[in-house]
C-alpha cells in the first residue's frame, strides 16, 4: 500500500514537484533479500529524496533505517540486526568476499551512519558500532565482540574492539584495507591462542606460528602492517610473554621451555626473533633468529646462549641416557634449511660444570683406562668439560675438548656424528701430581674412540 500527496508548480522554467507519503509493502524481495514487511515515510522534491522511519522485517530481525539523497550527497543510517550475508549483494566484490568469511548464527547488531557523494558504495564513508554474539571468522570462533566501526576509501577499521574467546580476551584496533591489500593493527593486547587467531590477519600466517606450541595462551601485544596478495610492505611487531612456557621441536626432539618471552618482527618474507629469553631444564636460554618465510626457501640463521641448563635432562632427551649431574652453558651461532638437520652448520663454545663426564656413555670406558694409567684417577669425578666446536653435515667437530679432574686432565679432538650414532675421536690423558713423572711417555696415554656413541670402542692410538 502506498499513500501519496503532493503539489506542483509549473510557473518557472522547470516544473517544481513535491511529494510526501508513506508506504507499506509485504512479502517482497530486493536483490534476492526477502522482506516480509517494509514500512516507511518518504518525501521528494525533484532533486532530493528522503526516506525516514524505515522499518524492515527481514529473515534475521527488524531493522530501522533512514536514507537521504541529493545532488552530490548521500546519507544512510542503519540500526538493528543485520547478517553479513544479507548485505553482501549491495557491496563491491572484494568486500563481498570478505563478508563471506563470517559465520554468524545470530546476526550482529549494527548502528551505522553512512555518508557519500551518491548511492554507489565506492564513495561511501561510515561510522558506527557493532556487537556480535558467538561468531566464526575464517573458521575461528569468538564468543562475543564489540567495536566502533569506521570505513572509507576501501578500508574498514574496527576501533577499540573487545573480543572474548574461551581462553581469553583481545582488545585494540585493526583495519582491513582492501584497496592496499593490507591489515593494520595498533595497540593490540590479547591472551589468546596465536595459531588460531592469526587466521584473522591472513590465512597464510598460521603456518608460520604453528611450530610454537604454547602450554597456555601467551600475552601478546602487536602493532604494525601485514600485507597480503603479494604486497612487500609488511612490518608487524609482536611482543610475546608466555610464563607457562611452550614446546618447540629442535633437531627432531621437543624442547619443553617452562617459560618464554621475545619480540617477533614480521617483514617481507622474513621473521626476526629478537630479545628471546626463556627457561629450559632449570637453566636459561637467550637468543635471536632470522627466518625466511619465502615460498620454497626455509633458510634461517640463529644465535643461542644457554646457562645452567640441566645436562642430564638434555642428554636424556637427545640420546636417551642420563649423566649423574651437571650444568651446561655455552653459545651456538648457526644456519640451517628448514627441518633438514644435516643442513645445519655453525660454531660455538660449551662448558659442562659440576658434572661427571665419565657418566656419559661415549666417555665412560675411559674411566677404566684412566685408572690403569693413574691408579685411583678412574674414580675421580671429571667435573668440568670445555670445548670449542663446529657443526656441519651432521658432524660436531672439536680441536680442543678438555676435561679436568683432580688427578688428571684429558685433551681431545675429533668428530661426533650425531646424526649417524658414531664417533671418530682422539684423546690424550695427562696425569697430575705424582703421575706427572710419566710425562715423557705421555704418548702411551693417547687413545682413539670409534664405533657407536652409546657403545664406543676405545683403544690405544697406533703410532
Amino acid at each position: 500500500m502506498i499513500d501519496v500527496s503532493g503539489s506542483a508548480n509549473f510557473r518557472g522554467e522547470r516544473p517544481q514537484l513535491k511529494l510526501i507519503g508513506h508506504a507499506a509493502v509485504d512479502n517482497v524481495a530486493y536483490k534476492n533479500l526477502p522482506l516480509s514487511q517494509c514500512r516507511l515515510e518518504f518525501s521528494w522534491d525533484g532533486e532530493r529524496t528522503w526516506l525516514r522511519d524505515i522499518r524492515i522485517r527481514h529473515p534475521t530481525g527488524d531493522l530501522r533505517a533512514e536514507v537521504f539523497e541529493a545532488p552530490n550527497e548521500f546519507r544512510l543510517n542503519i540500526d538493528g540486526p543485520l547478517a553479513p550475508s544479507e548485505v553482501r549483494p549491495f557491496l563491491p566484490p572484494e568486500i563481498q568476499e570478505f563478508l563471506g568469511e563470517w559465520e554468524c548464527p545470530r546476526p550482529p547488531v549494527i548502528q551505522l551512519a553512512i555518508r557519500g557523494k551518491d548511492r554507489h558504495p565506492e564513495s561511501w564513508q561510515g561510522d558506527g558500532n557493532i556487537a556480535l554474539d558467538r561468531t566464526r571468522f575464517r573458521g575461528q570462533w569468538m564468543n562475543n565482540a564489540t567495536s566502533k566501526v569506521h570505513f572509507a576509501d576501501g578500508a574498514v577499521t574496527y576501533e577499540n574492539f573487545h573480543i572474548t574467546r574461551d581462553e581469553g580476551v583481545g582488545t585494540g584496533t585493526f583495519t582491513y584495507d582492501f584497496a592496499k591489500h593490507e591489515v593494520r593493527v595498533s595497540n593490540i593486547k590479547a591472551n589468546v591462542r596465536p595459531a588460531e587467531v592469526s587466521f584473522w590477519i591472513d590465512p597464510d600466517l598460521p603456518k608460520n606460528v604453528a611450530p610454537y606450541k604454547f602450554h597456555q595462551p601467551p600475552t601478546i601485544t602487536a602493532n604494525g602492517v601485514y600485507q597480503f596478495h603479494g604486497g612487500t610492505g609488511t612490518r608487524l611487531e609482536i611482543n610475546l610473554d608466555a610464563p607457562s612456557g611452550m614446546d618447540y621441536v629442535f633437531l627432531g626432539k621437543t624442547l619443553p621451555f617452562h617459560k618464554i618471552a621475545g619480540r617477533l618482527l614480521f617483514t617481507d618474507d622474513h621473521l626476526q626473533i629478537v630479545d628471546l629469553k626463556g627457561g629450559l631444564f632449570a637453566g636459561s636460554v637467550r637468543g635471536s633468529a632470522d627466518i625466511s618465510l619465502a615460498h620454497g626457501d626455509p633458510r634461517y640463521q640463529a644465535k643461542l646462549a644457554v646457562d645452567g641448563v640441566d645436562f642430564p635432562r638434555l642428554t636424556d632427551l637427545y640420546y636417551n641416557y642420563k649423566t649423574a649431574h651437571g650444568q651446561l652453558s655455552g653459545t651456538y651461532d648457526f644456519t640451517g634449511f628448514g627441518d633438514d638437520s644435516r643442513a645445519m652448520q655453525g660454531s660455538g663454545k660449551m662448558n659442562v660444570a659440576n658434572g661427571d663426564v665419565f657418566a656419559i656413555p661415549v666417555f665412560g670406558p675411559l674411566s677404566g683406562i684412566l685408572n690403569l694409567v693413574v691408579p685411583g684417577a678412574g674414580y675421580s669425578i671429571a667435573r668440568n668439560a670445555t670445548a670449542d666446536f663446529t657443526v656441519q653435515k651432521g658432524i660436531i667437530h672439536t680441536e680442543n675438548f678438555e676435561v679436568a679432574g683432580k688427578l688428571f686432565s684429558m685433551l681431545g679432538s675429533g668428530d661426533i656424528y650425531f646424526m649417524d650414532d658414531k664417533l671418530d675421536f682422539d684423546v690424550r690423558i695427562d696425569p697430575k701430581g705424582p703421575g706427572i713423572l710419566l710425562a715423557p711417555v705421555y704418548k702411551l696415554f693417547e687413545y682413539k674412540g670409534e664405533g657407536s656413541l652409546k657403545n664406543p670402542d676405545w683403544h690405544p692410538k697406533r703410532f
